[in-house]
């Protein structure tokens, strides 16, 4: 999948989100507002032409009104801290074999507050009325994922997306989807937490490793510290497969030497009807001053990435739950996350 042509309308477009090693993340943004004329440079008029019907079928699903929804799409998302009040949330369409045969594909996502009609902007300050809105151009996705991202302060959200494909005839009528999807944004700011954990099908060095801009970050938002992440789209595992798992851990207490004292613990537990029995659990990891690098400091903003990958050849078939514990011994807090996997088959 190629994305050659994007611009994100939002009040947050110098968000960054870097790589500082492969232990550490920094968040460096800045807020900025871009100009309507800016944006309007970014496309051409028939790029425009095409995004325009976009912006009122969100419109008008918003008010109730019957759209379009000429292709079965899911959607999968994760969220991250950005800065103090904001988030950065990190999607995946699925889009099935054939769904959509004329490419490129246009795109245009609209956040709202939950329960609010996606009016049309006015005409003084038309940026700053949604916390966030996206145009983007796609060819056709790789293995059927389009892979996007947008940020919005937390609060609970209305996101709408919009697709239509590319027009090659007069006869031709584009196949065009519009949905909503309702997304709650925590508080990541306060207090120990975490962000949401990513269920990797894959996870790959990037050997470029390179600081992001917000609009390459925009491009290819699961290229993270230092990694190239493939998310899975369901958690149904053969057992020549390996559950991964990976995310970030924020707000931690300091020790000695400005560095956290942190245990991470993974137990799993197989699940048979409305019951659970312990089934294994791994070593904990520990990010302590004897386990981080001498540089890494809490006050300069790195943070901690938690991650595990299982080999589930000796798992027998069945449903599972994993349950991870991350333990900041600093505060004395804690605080449980669940991942439910099922395996079958090889």
């Amino acid at each position: 999948m190629t994305v050659w042509s994007k611009v994100a309308r939002s009040q947050f477009q110098c968000l960054c989100v870097g790589l500082c090693s492969v232990l550490l993340w920094t968040v460096a943004p800045t807020l900025a507002r871009q100009s309507p004329r800016d944006l309007m440079r970014r496309f051409s008029v028939e790029q425009w032409e095409r995004f325009r019907p976009l912006f009122t079928l969100v419109e008008e699903a918003s008010t109730g009104h019957p759209v379009p929804s000429d292709v079965p799409v899911t959607w999968q998302s994760h969220v991250l801290k950005a800065e103090a009040n904001v988030n950065f949330v990190l999607f995946t369409l699925k889009v099935p074999p054939g769904g959509f045969t004329s490419f490129p594909l246009a795109m245009y996502l609209r956040v709202v507050k939950r329960g609010a009609p996606a009016t049309p902007p006015g005409p003084h300050d038309a940026l700053a009325q949604y916390p966030f809105e996206d145009v983007a151009v796609f060819d056709e996705p790789i293995n059927g994922r389009i892979s996007r991202a947008f940020a919005a302060p937390v609060g609970q959200w209305d996101v709408y997306v919009a697709l239509r494909e590319a027009v090659r005839s007069e006869l031709q009528v584009p196949k065009t989807v519009v949905f909503k999807r309702e997304v709650d944004l925590p508080d990541l700011s306060t207090d120990l937490a975490v962000s949401s954990i990513i269920v990797a099908d894959k996870i790959e060095a990037d050997t470029e490793n390179k600081r992001l801009d917000f609009e390459d970050q925009l491009d290819d938002p699961y290229r993270l510290w230092g990694m190239r992440i493939t998310p899975v789209l369901e958690t149904r595992f053969g057992h020549s497969k390996t559950l991964s798992v990976t995310f970030l851990v924020y707000n931690t207490g300091a020790a000695e030497n400005d560095k956290p004292d942190v245990e991470i613990d993974y137990t799993f537990f197989r699940k048979s009807g409305n019951t659970e029995t312990l089934f294994g659990k791994t070593s904990p990891q520990l990010f302590n001053p004897r386990t981080l690098a001498p540089d890494f400091s809490l006050s300069a903003g790195n943070l901690l990435i938690g991650g595990h990958a299982v080999p589930l050849r000796q798992f027998p078939d069945g449903d599972f739950r994993l349950e991870i514990t991350v333990t900041d011994n600093s505060s004395g807090k804690s605080l449980t996350r669940d991942v439910s996997f099922t395996v079958t088959g090889r």
